[in-house]
């Protein structure tokens, strides 16, 4: 008799579990096409409860601000009467360096014991950035872009050439002149980068004279060394260090050629074209590239079918060192217009060029590489975002 029973109940089950393997097939994810340059990952349905890694330094309506760990807390740091233009945080003891009113100011990590180190002349007002770099005033006499060594002793920075200043005695020296008269001048921009063991800075130089700010690119110079120039154009340039100094790697946000991702020898400046390369179906553009404790290159990477024409938003990727096996990190994608990412490489800050994904332009998001939702940070239209130190 049980047997009969189950017979008779068979139909039943098998009408039950056809409906119950036609339901999961319409709930199943799609399948990314293989023509697709970035596979589509799903995220993680939990919530996430953010502690930044440090406290967050940016300039906003011209003076420098915090942004607690807590993600919510913000407070003014500096109250100076002309605008703060530039600065950076010492990774060392967390004392602030900014240039202001043609000055270079050093202060606590709270703004207090303000102390200048060096005073500029004064500059006449010239707003368009084109004709400030060929103003004599601005090339001979502007202080810019200070940026602390990783030993927190020395701030180099640009004053009539490249500058390395020692806190201690607020000696100067000139570690490589410029001169207009020179022929075919080359001038320094701005300082953007000490390699991590202080034996390298990376600047931005231009021609002068400068016709148009695509002339800018990337130099970099050995310190008692030579400099390396024009490694690569400065337009929407991005890079970083590997952390044990065998490579600097440069990513490019506004040409999709097979130099938008690039890795350089410090040592030699020769370079390895790492970025994919598929023309005539897809351009790859790549964006603030940070190399992890598990020797990863996490970039943001668009795709375009013009070469010329950037991607209308950029996706977290990870990649092995010499560019292969490709992994996606996030599902969503940005107008990322700067990217400040966290140490140990579990996030990043960005500030959006556009509006993306229900976020305004000018907004500030924190994205987690676990693929956690966006979370949105309480400050608007930052620039120059830099970690603080904790506990100074």
């Amino acid at each position: 008799m049980k047997k009969r029973t189950q017979l008779r109940q068979s139909p039943i089950i098998f009408i039950l579990l056809a409906a119950f393997l036609a339901a999961c097939a319409l709930s199943a994810p799609k399948q990314t096409p293989e023509s697709e340059p970035i596979p589509e990952i799903m995220p993680s349905p939990s919530k996430m409860n953010l502690q930044l890694p440090a406290p967050l330094y940016y300039l906003q309506a011209g003076q420098i601000w915090r942004l607690d760990p807590d993600g919510q807390t913000q407070q003014q740091v500096t109250h100076e009467t002309s605008p703060v233009v530039s600065f950076d945080i010492s990774p060392v003891h967390g004392k602030l360096a900014y240039i202001t009113d043609n000055s270079l100011v050093i202060t606590g990590a709270n703004g207090d014991h303000r102390a200048v180190l060096r005073a500029g002349g004064d500059l006449p007002l010239q707003p368009d950035p084109l004709a400030r770099l060929n103003q004599a005033e601005f090339i001979n006499a502007a202080l810019r872009t200070p940026l602390w060594s990783p030993d927190g002793e020395q701030i180099a920075l640009i004053e009539n050439g490249l500058m390395v200043l020692d806190v201690d005695t607020n000696q100067a020296t000139l570690t490589w002149s410029q001169s207009v008269t020179s022929s075919e001048p080359i001038l320094f921009e701005s300082v953007l980068s000490w390699s991590p063991d202080g034996s390298y800075l990376l600047v931005s130089q231009y021609p002068y004279p400068i016709e148009s700010l695509h002339q800018r690119s990337l130099s970099v110079l050995q310190l008692d060394g030579p400099l390396y120039t024009s490694i690569s154009p400065s337009t929407q340039a991005t890079f970083t260090w590997s952390s044990d100094m065998h490579a600097l790697f440069l990513a490019n946000a506004l040409d999709g050629s097979d130099k938008s991702l690039m890795r350089c020898a410090p040592e030699t400046m020769q370079y390895r074209l790492i970025a994919e390369y598929e023309p005539g179906r897809w351009y790859y553009f790549y964006a603030y590239p940070f190399v992890n404790a598990d020797e990863r290159l996490l970039v943001f990477m668009g795709t375009s079918d013009d070469p010329s024409q950037p991607p209308d938003g950029f996706t977290l990727i990870s990649l092995q060192l010499d560019g292969y096996d490709r992994t996606a990190l996030r599902s969503d994608g940005y107008l990322v217009d700067a990217a400040l990412w966290s140490l140990d490489g579990r996030g990043v800050v960005i500030t959006l060029a556009g509006e993306s994904n229900g976020h305004l332009a000018g907004s500030m998001l924190w994205l987690g590489v676990d693929n956690q939702p966006a979370h949105s940070l309480p400050v608007k239209d930052a620039s120059n975002l830099r970690w603080g130190t904790l506990d100074k």
